[in-house]
């Protein structure tokens, strides 16, 4: 229960980035931008949930790995558990940045809010190795037996989040504001990276 609900809140928190989105931009825009956050909030949540899901699975390794005190195999599972994933995500985020245009019409995405949909999806998908980032090293966290640091790290960043997201809005006026959520899924991986070092 005391390592499960940590986790549980985390994927919360993590899910409240693109109602942060729509909190903000619904303050100061119109429908279309309401809307192109919307729909884009819809594509990366399901991104995310599949990141997720991924990254659970290493966290079951590495605690089997650290519960039979094999320390060199936990530290071999670790290394190529991160390798992969940021690999994976480089090429992830390019294949979805190719692909915007196809994603944003099947989506369904109304005429107007088409060019919002396309830059906020492009700002989000660009910052895929940051999301694959956070998540592989509170996965590590995780299979180490710590599930409270990645919430802790991830409330902060939902709360700088919303703070930096509405400074960005009122200066572009419209969706691409976004990168102030990207901003705080780098400083999320910064600091659980940061962590994961004392640890060591």
């Amino acid at each position: 229960m005391f390592f499960s609900l940590p986790y549980l809140l985390s994927y919360f928190l993590q899910t409240l980035y693109g109602m942060a989105d729509l909190f903000i931009i619904g303050q100061f825009e119109g429908v279309a931008s309401t809307t192109a956050v919307s729909i884009g909030s819809q594509v990366m949540h399901m991104t995310t949930v599949m990141i997720v899901g991924l990254a659970m699975g290493a966290t079951v390794t590495i605690g089997r790995a650290v519960g039979a005190e094999n320390k060199l195999r936990a530290a071999r599972l670790i290394g190529n558990t991160v390798t992969l994933f940021m690999a994976g995500s480089v090429v992830l985020a390019a294949v979805l940045v190719g692909l915007v245009d196809p994603i944003v019409r099947i989506v369904s995405t109304p005429e107007q809010a088409v060019a919002g949909t396309r830059t906020y999806l492009i700002i989000c998908f660009i910052g895929v190795p940051c999301i694959t980032a956070y998540n592989i090293m509170a996965s590590i966290f995780r299979g180490l037996g710590d599930s409270r640091s990645p919430m802790y790290f991830i409330a902060a960043g939902l709360c700088l989040a919303v703070v930096n997201e509405k400074e960005y809005i009122l200066v572009t006026l419209g969706a691409p504001g976004n990168h102030a959520t990207e901003q705080t899924n780098i400083m999320d991986a910064v600091q659980v990276y940061r962590r994961l070092e004392k640890k060591k």
